[in-house]
């Protein structure tokens, strides 16, 4: 009976470690890219988004690399109640990046990424809770999109039309 608890425990334990990762992935940026891009916004300047480009691309504007981006954002209420307060809220983040090499002035990349989360607000009164999630989701989605861009740049700096 000891043997057959210790196995079913041993099991459940297994299965719940099942989706650790224990070795740390080395998604950066090439190393022609790193302090070598300047960075361009158009229209919205999201200061979450800003702050993420700079801390992956840094700031150089002597650098080989123009990267442009834009960014905007669309908020779906998904579930409303009777009295117009939203249950849940879709955002879908969309960023179109350009990148080109600023000797060249050829374009190296293009790519537009959507990154989606929902967000389930409470409409009493002022939830600390509430707002720190959705920042929160906010500004994940945002690292993803980013994360996104920088494992499908190319590692060549050729030019396409």
């Amino acid at each position: 009976m000891i043997k057959k608890t210790f196995k079913l425990l041993l099991f459940f334990l297994v299965l719940s470690c099942s989706n650790i990762e224990l070795v740390l992935e080395d998604n950066s940026l090439p190393k022609q890219f790193k302090d070598q891009v300047m960075i361009i916004f158009n229209e919205n300047e999201e200061e979450i988004f800003t702050r993420e480009l700079y801390l992956v691309f840094g700031n150089n504007n002597n650098g080989n690399f123009i990267l442009i981006t834009s960014f905007s954002e669309k908020k779906e209420n998904r579930i409303v109640k009777k009295n117009q307060v939203a249950e849940k809220i879709d955002y879908e983040l969309s960023v179109n990046y350009e990148l080109f090499y600023k000797n060249r002035e050829c374009k190296i990349f293009d790519k537009k990424i959507i990154s989606k989360f929902s967000f389930l607000p409470k409409s009493f009164g002022y939830n600390f809770g509430a707002d720190r999630s959705y920042e929160e989701q906010y500004a994940n989605s945002i690292k993803k999109n980013v994360q996104n861009f920088v494992d499908l740049i190319p590692n060549s700096t050729t030019c396409y039309q």
